[in-house]
């Protein structure tokens, strides 16, 4: 592999989420607990936490669930107001990753964006007292880097 390769792999890239009132609700309750619990953790280490340890079929089923539940309503699946846009700086497989999963609900005829699939996942994340275990390695595993300034996330 030559060095090129290399320094791409390592590029983070920027992604936004558009999330309702619910979504963040459940993110910063996500944050709040993970951090009594004792992890040094903010929001986007969360949500890097959850894209990272949560399977492509676990987020397509989550996805398909919460896309049959907004069928149910007979209504706009984007009926309420955005309330936050976390960024977040995920490296390319996360990116690929998802991409993936919005690739397979396509094929059943499922629109779906990234922060579609990221908000069926946050929805059905573990309390945090079941996957604490598994941030504390994913934070092993994946150690903080500096912030950058103007970054909250």
């Amino acid at each position: 592999m030559g060095i090129g390769m290399s320094l791409d792999a390592d590029r983070l890239v920027k992604v936004s989420f558009s999330f309702y009132s619910a979504d963040m609700d459940a993110l910063v309750s996500q944050t709040e607990e993970l951090k009594k619990l004792g992890a040094a953790v903010r929001r986007g280490t969360v949500l890097r936490a959850l894209i990272e340890l949560t399977s492509e079929t676990e987020m397509f089923a989550y996805t398909v669930l919460l896309n049959r539940d907004h069928v149910v309503k007979a209504c706009p699946r984007e009926i309420e107001n955005v309330t936050g846009i976390p960024t977040v700086d995920l490296p390319p497989r996360l990116v690929r990753k998802l991409d993936q999963v919005i690739a397979e609900l396509a094929a059943k005829d499922i629109k779906a964006t990234r922060a579609y699939v990221v908000r069926a996942v946050l929805r059905n994340a573990p309390r945090p007292s079941e996957w604490i275990n598994a941030v504390n390695q994913y934070l092993k595993d994946f150690p903080r880097k500096s912030r950058v300034a103007g970054n909250t996330f």
